[in-house]
């Protein structure tokens, strides 16, 4: 540890300047000075050169860091303009209080198999259970949403 501490007192202001100059973001510097000290610490024994492989990392890490922000503004853009949701018609309140009142697994398995109308096997693949699982799930649910709901 104290070869670490001696490293970091030595290194640390410069590397977040190197960071800082890299990024332009002086806060996010420091962290990304702080990550590559936390990943120096298992190579730091035996390494002949630990300044330099300091140095390495934190040039790895800002690069990482202006990959993600690249991504994230090109995302932002290609975001749709989302619709707020359909409202719920009146007559169908009954049923959508029931459903929330179902158990989550109920609630997908129907949500799955009558809202986006698909079958049997692909649920068991989603929800990750076996196809009679699913069969059960719907049949259970069904029963209680008949119970539940009000008949017009």
């Amino acid at each position: 540890m104290a070869r670490l501490e001696a490293l970091y007192r030595r290194e640390q202001r410069d590397l977040v300047r190197l960071a800082h100059l890299l990024l332009g973001d002086g806060a996010r510097a420091e962290e990304l000075v702080q990550d590559a000290f936390v990943r120096l610490l298992p190579h730091l024994e035996g390494n002949a050169s630990p300044g330099g492989y300091l140095r390495t990392i934190v040039v790895n890490l800002c690069r990482d860091e202006q990959r993600r922000a690249v991504r994230a503004r090109r995302h932002l853009h290609a975001r749709p303009v989302s619709a707020p949701p359909p409202g719920i018609p009146e007559r169908s309140t009954a049923v959508w209080m029931a459903l929330q009142g179902l158990p989550a697994r109920q609630r997908e398995a129907l949500s799955l198999r009558f809202y986006a109308d698909l079958p049997t096997e692909e649920i068991a693949r989603i929800l990750d259970v076996r196809p009679a699982t699913v069969r059960s799930l719907v049949h259970r649910g069904l029963a209680t949403l008949k119970e539940v709901v009000p008949r017009d």
